[in-house]
């Protein structure tokens, strides 16, 4: 009798046991984070703001910082260290999987390296933006289900985009790409990241250049445009860059 008892009751405690099992009984919860982790560790006594595309992510001068929730895309990323000089330095990165730079010194220069290893950061952080929240929905009738508002996207839809590359990519050689590049960039509007890959299929400064003059007009985003000096090698195409778009009417 006491053994078909026990068998009773460890037969009725499996799915607790399973269902506990599931929700994790380790730490804090058993949760766990969702996308990617940017990490940036400055120079030594050395402080610094960081922002992602644009938007400030510490109020407060850090020594180290990591953001998580960064989905898989590309961001901008700039630093600003809190010196008499103000320096500054910034980069395209690919967060499809997690990153990690140290703020490096060469000279009267700062510059970003990749770097590993364990690093514990002074400060841990969600990802902050400034997309705008969808506005509410009136409120819905009983038994009736309101469907989601979509939410515009800047510049060219990601179908229609990586068709584009797809196309750019084909051509053999670079007078032939650009001819396409300007073709597809008069067509659509585009975001300063989309103009920064197409940039980088050419093989030549020069190209590259000439195809990031002839997109400012239908960039989206101009108050941004200063982020393409990272699609350049040469400090010369950086400083024609600039000095045409000083011409221009922001």
């Amino acid at each position: 009798m006491k053994k078909t008892i026990l068998y009773l009751f460890l037969l009725l405690s499996l799915p607790a046991m399973a269902q506990y099992r599931g929700h994790g009984g380790h730490g804090h919860g058993g949760g766990h984070e969702t996308g990617s982790s940017l990490t940036i560790v400055g120079p030594r006594h050395q402080a610094f703001w960081l922002f992602v595309d644009d938007v400030l992510q510490n109020e407060t001068a850090v020594h180290s910082i990591r953001v998580n929730n960064l989905w898989p895309d590309e961001f901008y990323i700039r630093v600003e260290l809190d010196n008499g000089n103000q320096d500054c330095v910034g980069r395209f990165v690919d967060m499809r999987h997690p990153q990690g730079f140290s703020i490096v010194q060469h000279g009267n220069l700062f510059g970003l390296e990749p770097t590993q290893g364990n690093i514990r950061p002074e400060l841990i952080m969600d990802l902050l933006t400034e997309t705008p929240l969808p506005p509410m929905p009136p409120t819905p009738q009983v038994g009736v289900v309101q469907p989601p508002v979509p939410q515009p996207l800047p510049g060219m839809s990601p179908n229609d985009f990586d068709a584009a590359m797809a196309m750019l990519s084909n051509e053999k050689f670079d007078d032939t790409r650009l001819t396409l590049a300007k073709q597809i960039v008069t067509n659509n509007p585009m975001t300063v990241s989309q103009i920064a890959q197409i940039c980088r299929q050419f093989s030549f400064e020069n190209n590259r250049l000439e195809l990031a003059k002839f997109a400012y007009p239908f960039c989206v985003e101009k108050h941004k445009y200063y982020m393409l000096n990272e699609v350049f090698t040469y400090d010369s195409s950086k400083q024609e860059l600039n000095e045409y778009l000083q011409g221009k009417e922001w």
